[in-house]
Parts: structure tokens; sequence; C-alpha cells
């Protein structure tokens, strides 16, 4: 004869309810418990032999590891931006007359509530020590359960595409990535028309998937979905690319395309409020930091002064890198001895399910990660 109890509901704590159940059937002499919990289409189970407290004392040793990808545990806008339009990661601008505010208490509440019920065990890790920063300056009462693991390594050294533009031949200049208000397309649209009114003699490109024609600006599709995780170097490489512009407005935790840019040896136009870019591109001396739109377009349509920046990076930057891999750094945070005895089963899905499944994962295989070695 056995005894069951189930729960059905958001709690975070949704152990310490089946733990109660448990307790309250306790009386019955059982020598053995467990607890089975949904994990989005798996079932995950603990189980253990004795007393209830056996099973209690395997729950609570579980190492949980938050990974700051945004930051949705600061605000219900995951990207801080007031109105999202002004950003507001430096905390220097009232949360008043943000139409995110009103539900702001409601939401950190829930996450603090949900914090606290793993506090004694959790690690959070950071993409970036800008991300960290930032991040313990919202709650710098996990500041010493913070730590930083890069999503990348790099690897070697690539010393292609350092050739200075002679004043004849047009400066080729990129923006690189999705094509949003937040990662500064609208920018790059004004400096490409500005530039164009005052008769610059640049190249401008993009490079992405998206749909959006430009006049005076040169598509070159890049998915690294079906051209490999290294498609973006590559077609920066190809195009010999003298400068990106990186001028996100929002407070990127991290940024691929900054590493991968430099990976190809561009010199970097960033702004100031763009989180990791700038903070990377300033401590490695990777390109330019600008404060405003207008100082943005006011150095661009200097070409003179422009040249000579870039072609100076040019001649004494350190080289990029040959090219990166993924960080497996963070693997080290699961090998923690005091784990819980896991099992895993599957959800019961349809034959026609499983072949999708089994579809998409050779897909993401062969293409998504074919150029992983």
């Amino acid at each position: 004869m056995c005894g069951i109890i189930g729960y059905a509901g958001s709690k975070p704590c949704a152990h310490g309810v089946l733990l109660s159940g448990l307790k309250a059937l306790e009386y019955r002499g059982y020598d053995s418990s467990g607890i089975a919990s949904f994990q989005g289409d798996q079932i995950k189970i603990v189980k253990a032999k004795g007393k209830i407290k056996e099973l209690e004392e395997k729950i609570k040793d579980v190492p949980v590891v938050y990974y700051l990808h945004d930051f949705y545990t600061c605000c219900i806008n995951p990207n801080l931006m007031k109105n999202d339009n002004q950003s507001c990661i430096d905390r220097d601008i009232p949360c008043e007359g943000c139409y995110y505010f009103g539900k702001k208490a409601e939401h950190l509440e829930k996450v603090r509530h949900f914090l606290r019920a793993f506090e004694n065990r959790i690690t959070f890790v950071a993409p970036a020590e800008y991300t960290k920063k930032h991040w313990i300056a919202f709650y710098p009462e996990y500041a010493d359960k913070t730590i930083v693991i890069s999503h990348q390594k790099a690897i070697g050294e690539y010393s292609g595409n350092k050739e200075t533009a002679l004043n004849e031949e047009p400066l080729r200049l990129g923006f690189v990535g999705a094509q949003k208000q937040i990662k500064g397309w609208d920018i790059f649209k004004k400096v490409v028309a500005a530039a164009e009114d005052a008769g610059c003699n640049y190249d401008f490109y993009y490079f992405g998937n998206g749909s959006e024609k430009v006049d005076g600006v040169t598509a070159v599709n890049v998915d690294i979905a079906t051209q490999g995780k290294d498609a973006m170097i590559k077609n920066l490489k190809e195009k010999r690319i003298s400068a990106v512009f990186l001028v996100c407005v929002w407070g990127e935790t991290y940024s691929y395309t900054t590493y991968e840019s430099h990976a190809a040896n561009c010199y970097i136009f960033a702004m100031k409020s763009g989180g990791n870019i700038p903070y990377t591109v300033e401590k490695n001396h990777w390109g330019h930091v600008f404060s405003t739109e207008e100082e943005l377009v006011k150095g661009i349509l200097d070409e003179k002064t422009l040249r000579e920046e870039i072609n100076t990076w040019k001649k004494n930057a350190a080289p990029g890198a040959a090219a990166y891999m993924d960080n497996d750094d963070i693997l080290k945070q699961f090998s923690d001895k005091r784990k819980a005895v896991v099992d895993w089963k599957s959800e019961q899905i349809s034959l026609e399910q499983r072949l999708k499944r089994a579809a998409l994962n050779v897909i993401f295989k062969e293409l998504r990660l074919k150029n992983k070695q």
C-alpha cells in the first residue's frame, strides 16, 4: 500500500508543498519516498530510502545555478529600457512615467521570493564582468554568490584584414546584427543618410538576415543556422570591412557580434548605453565609444579624422582571435558531489512528435554546429 500526494500550481517551492504532504502520511510507516516533477517535457524523479527526512536532505543539498542572460530579475522589462526607448540600466532616471512601473513591484516580489527559496545553495553566473557589476547593484546581497563565465574562449590569432585604406579607396563600414531599434538600426540608417548627403567616400554594408532594404547599403545575408556558427566572422573578412556599427542602445549582457567583429579585425563603433559592448571596446581598445547619436554622426562625417583613426588602429592593434570556441567552464558548476539520485523518464509523446524532434536534432547538428571544431 502506498500514499500519494499531488500538487498543481506555480509556486517556486512546490517541493516544499509535496514534502509537507508526505510528512502528513509518514505515520503509516513507509520505508521509502520520492518526488516526481515536470521539467519541460521530462519528469525529474528524486528517491530516497528511509524516513522523509532522508528525501528532504537530498533535495535541499542539490546546487542551483541561475544564469543571468538578461535583467529580468531586475525589472519586468528584461532590457531595462524606460518605455522601450531610454536605457535605465545605470539607475540614473526615475521609474515613474514608465509603462512597466505599475507591474514592477509585484514582479520583483515574485523574483525575490523565488531567489530566497534557494539562497543557501544558489550560484549566479554572469556572461561578463559588466553584467555582474550591474546585476549586483540590484542584488548586493548576492555579490559573493555571483561569478563570471564568458560564453566563449579565443583561439589563436588572425592577422588578415589589417590593411590600411588608401585615401581614394572607400571605407567599408558595416552594421552587424538584427534590424531592431534597440540594436541601433535606426541610428545606422541616420548615419547612412547623413554620409550620403555629405558626399563621404564610404561603402555601407548590412550583415544579417533582416528583410529591410536601405538605399546605399549592400545587404549580405548571414545566418548561422544554415551557414555555420562562424558565418559572421567569415563574411566580415571576405568583404574586408574596415569598421562596424555595434550601436546598441540597451545594456547588452554579452554580445557575440562584438567578438565576431574583432575576430575579423574590424574597428568597432559603439554607443555608451550599449552595455557590455562599450565596456569591452574601451577595456581592450577595440574601437570608439560615442556618448550620443549626434556625437556619432559628427564623428562619421569627419572623414579625414575617421580614416586616420581606423588606419592607425589597424596598424598598431593586436590581431583578433583566429576563432572562438564554446566555453564549457560552466559545466564545472554541475560537478558538485552533493547531488540527489536523479532518474529521467521521457514524457509519453506520439511517434510523429518523436520523428519531428529527431529531424530537428539532425538539422541542428549538421548546420548550426558544423564548424564547432
